[in-house]
């Protein structure tokens, strides 16, 4: 593989973008008991707190749904913490990638390290990951997304963030504390500050933090108490921690979600509603 390859791959999704085609690789076929399925390889590289893409001739760039089997070059079974920066993959999935940049490949079945390369392998990359990264504000708490799978299509949606109380060191060293006021989630505006998720069927959710909590508190409130003055007892939900992230499972759509990240410098407050 080389720099210029991956360039020009990167290029082709980007056209595709702009002349509105959805992009639909077609890649080497595997065939397996019940489906064909296509296969790609490609490098991988994270970055940031939980940040990835997958940089491949084939393919471009592309950030992935991890499945549940991931194997290491020896065959043994792993999970996506596992692989490391470098690690040369062989991806088996439907071959349908969604349209965006990076491109989002959501239809994946099967990870096989083929190779596990160097961490500086990646060097070649870098200025991929710099497109899309930025460095996180220390003076502001962690963003969050809520990542779920339709029968259509991956998706990732951002949430807003209400009050928090945050204390972060400056470039001068010194400590610095900020607590910011926000009015309850069930008084924000829907479809505005309250992102409004739609669910036709009980789904799982992956709540993805910028930077990942200690501990995730969520509480629900139903959607008819929107707006309203007094704020009642929420119900508490449970959060299950998988691979490493957060799950809510089994969401439904007239309801009214607050969540609340904990971390070792403080906590903050986010929301969204489920419209059916």
């Amino acid at each position: 593989m080389n720099k210029r390859m991956g360039v020009m791959a990167a290029i082709v999704i980007v056209i595709l973008m702009l002349a509105g085609v959805g992009v639909c690789m077609v890649w080497g076929k595997e065939r397996g008991s019940n489906m064909e399925q296509e296969t790609i390889t490609a490098m991988y590289i994270p970055f940031g707190q939980g940040g990835h893409i997958f940089v491949g001739d084939q393919a471009g760039v592309f950030t992935a749904t991890f499945p549940d089997e991931i194997y290491d070059v020896n065959g043994k079974k792993i999970t996506q913490s596992q692989l490391t920066r470098g690690n040369m993959v062989l991806i088996y999935g439907n071959g349908i990638m969604l349209e965006s940049y990076p491109g989002q490949y959501p239809g994946i079945t099967k990870m096989e390290v083929i190779a596990e390369g160097k961490p500086e392998d990646a060097d070649a990359y870098q200025y991929l990951v710099d497109e899309i990264y930025t460095e996180p504000d220390p003076a502001e708490p962690p963003s969050l997304n809520l990542e779920y799978t339709t029968d259509l299509a991956s998706v990732v949606a951002m949430v807003n963030r209400g009050g928090y109380e945050w204390t972060y060191t400056d470039e001068d060293c010194l400590s610095n504390a900020v607590v910011a006021d926000a009015a309850h989630v069930l008084q924000w505006k829907a479809g505005e500050e309250l992102a409004d998720i739609k669910i036709s069927e009980p789904l799982d959710i992956t709540l993805t933090f910028s930077q990942k909590p200690r501990e995730v508190q969520v509480v629900r409130y139903d959607s008819a108490l929107l707006g309203a003055k007094e704020i009642p007892e929420g119900e508490a939900v449970t959060v299950w921690e998988k691979d490493g992230e957060f799950v809510l499972d089994g969401v439904v759509g007239g309801y009214v979600y607050e969540v609340t990240g904990l971390w070792e410098n403080g906590r903050a407050y986010y929301g969204f509603l489920t419209v059916k």
